[in-house]
């Protein structure tokens, strides 16, 4: 959910890759579609806005949904731009297995998402 869909949807396009693919208005709100390669995101925001979390609040401590997770070619690439993008480091960037490099941002609107980059998984864009 988000209380800016257009600020967020900047930062999925311009911070993260994805491709905006159409808005979506209904009576509760309106839902934004977004396209990377194989991965798909979709953005509610509802008629009477959203409350917002405090952006410290620790990503691993709520219950639901707490982060995403993205496939990525190259993750030092992908954090650089996200974070030129607006999104602060949760977790730097680390090899957490043999084969495997992640790090966890912050978007601007408190969403925690994790850069994942697996020499062994299929390539994911051009």
């Amino acid at each position: 959910m988000s209380d800016d869909p257009e600020a967020l949807e900047r930062f999925l396009v311009d911070g993260l890759g994805f491709t905006a693919d159409g808005v979506r208005r209904f009576p509760q709100g309106e839902v934004r579609r977004f396209r990377r390669d194989d991965a798909r995101c979709k953005v509610f925001a509802p008629v009477g806005g959203v409350r917002t979390r405090a952006g410290d609040e620790p990503w691993d401590q709520r219950a639901g949904f707490s982060y995403a997770a993205l496939l990525v070619d190259d993750a030092a690439a992908a954090l650089t731009q996200a974070v030129v993008a607006g999104a602060t480091v949760v977790a730097e960037l680390a090899s957490h297995r043999p084969g495997a490099r992640m790090a966890m941002i912050r978007d601007p609107q408190g969403n925690v998402w994790e850069l994942l980059e697996e020499q062994d998984a299929p390539p994911t864009g051009p």
